[in-house]
């Protein structure tokens, strides 16, 4: 009775009724708090799903999945207002085209309170049917979930409050960011033996957590960390060359061909190079949703009445520094259409996730990939590199993507050029993945104006211009969380 009576306090604050305040704007599903709920497996996995389903839900509010490639800048935005305020870090300013739905966290701390109802209640189901092991494995899931997020919210926000006990009702305020990633990265390491390393069901492939999962989101975690804590840098950097090494050797994995006939099979998603995505493709049920492709592309391949124009296009100047003209590269050939736009400025076409179902709808058949094989290739490439006495072995891995697309191989040295290299390489394979902004500013390249069109100086970074303003919404329900620096007008 104690438990359902916290969860009724809890539940009170959540929805805000009488004189109760919301806390975080968290809400977990309503079919979690039910008395005859938490009874089965099947309830493990709805409640699994649930998570899942309230994460994605944030995905599809907005354009959350792409703002670390259009932050950058390196777009001709044409009438794109939005995006252009995005890219100049207006943010204050930008509206239109889900923008708006950023600075809102209230979606990712009810999946996180959904992961810690799920971390609590699953291990006490008495169901015959649920083994021990499935326990285990099920709770584990819903951990890497909730460090998934915290990790995701921290690279847009940077500091986050952390609610990890889905019956406490305090409210808190924002805790610092390393050390938010510190537990997420603690407490990945206590439960990644038990997840799952693959599914026999095909369709949960690359869309549920597994271990593979768990240690990619371990590598991103460290290297985040690196670039804002310089003191334990060779720490972090080994740690993600040990994890991606661990997760290789999984063998679950592999760079699949570049050609015409496959290149978007990888970019559809449950591929053999998937690691983790969000489910959002037309074959299980998926519907328009926030993606570049809905920007990038134009008739005939979607007809929208745009009369052949994109509404963006990749800049020439940002193309030429990672396409060298003159030498060979499959995705540049595969990726785009009339890139150098002999057509018109408009007539440019990025290709990369331009599977769909319906041209009138326009119906992507694609997921939002997170983690990729190719990602955690050139991630532990560059912490190889920045390690400095294992060059060899970083080229190496540098050169495993090149060599699938085709391009020219690495055969310089060590050093600057080889993190350099790494660097371009990563920009130049996981272009419209959305890591661009977040590669500049863990690296310390965000002030490099050969970069971006949007460069922070180190004052602009102290004072947190690389997040994203908090909602007055999240501040107002809870009076101890403060605004970063730069967002305080």
């Amino acid at each position: 009775m104690k438990h359902w009576f916290k969860i009724g306090i809890l539940f009170c604050l959540l929805l805000g009724v009488g004189s109760c305040k919301k806390f975080l704007e968290v809400k977990p599903l309503d079919t979690l708090s039910g008395k005859d709920f938490w009874k089965t497996r099947g309830d493990a996995q709805k409640a699994i799903s649930g998570a899942y389903a309230k994460l994605l839900q944030k995905f599809t509010n907005g354009v959350v999945y792409n703002v670390g490639d259009f932050r950058p800048g390196n777009w001709n935005w044409f009438d794109k207002n939005g995006f252009r305020n995005l890219a100049a870090n207006r943010l204050l300013q930008a509206g239109g085209d889900g923008i708006e739905d950023i600075p809102d966290w209230g979606l990712f701390y009810q999946a996180i309170a959904t992961a810690n109802l799920c971390i609590d209640r699953i291990p006490g189901i008495e169901d015959p049917a649920f083994s021990s092991k499935e326990k285990k494995a099920l709770v584990a899931e819903a951990r890497f979930i909730r460090a998934f997020i915290y990790f995701y919210m921290t690279r847009l926000y940077g500091d986050v409050p952390l609610q990890t006990d889905p019956y406490d009702i305090t409210l808190r305020p924002r805790e610092k960011m390393l050390t938010v990633l510190d537990f997420c990265l603690k407490d990945l390491e206590a439960c990644k033996e038990d997840m799952v390393i693959s599914y026999d069901d095909p369709t949960n492939r690359a869309v549920r957590g597994t271990k593979g999962a768990a240690l990619a989101l371990m590598a991103h975690i460290n290297m985040w960390s690196a670039g804002f804590d310089p003191a334990n840098q060779q720490k972090y950097w080994t740690q993600t060359a040990d994890l991606i090494k661990e997760l290789m050797d999984l063998h679950e994995y592999k760079l699949l061909p570049y050609t015409k006939e496959t290149f978007q099979t990888i970019f559809k998603g449950r591929s053999e190079e998937g690691i983790f995505e969000l489910s959002l493709d037309a074959n299980y049920g998926g519907a328009f949703h926030y993606l570049i492709c809905q920007w990038t592309l134009h008739d005939p391949i979607i007809r929208d009445g745009l009369n052949g124009n994109s509404e963006i296009t990749p800049m020439v100047r940002h193309l030429d520094r990672v396409y060298p003209r003159g030498e060979s590269d499959r995705r540049l050939e595969l990726w785009f259409d009339d890139p150098y736009a002999s057509k018109g400025e408009k007539k440019p076409m990025f290709l990369k996730f331009s599977a769909i179902t319906n041209p009138i709808t326009r119906d992507y058949d694609a997921n939002f990939i997170l983690f990729r094989y190719a990602d955690v290739i050139l991630l532990r490439a560059e912490a190889l590199a920045n390690l400095g006495n294992r060059n060899a072995e970083a080229i190496a891995m540098l050169n495993l993507v090149r060599d699938r697309a085709g391009a020219k191989l690495y055969a310089g040295g060590g050093g600057e050029p080889l993190k350099t290299a790494i660097f371009y390489e990563r920009e130049k394979e996981l272009m419209g993945e959305g890591h661009l902004w977040y590669d500049l500013i863990r690296t310390g390249r965000i002030g490099d104006r050969t970069l971006t069109e949007n460069p922070l100086t180190p004052d602009l970074m102290e004072k947190g211009a690389w997040t994203w303003p908090i909602a007055t919404s999240a501040v107002n329900n809870n009076p101890l969380v403060t605004r970063n620096q730069y967002w305080i007008q």
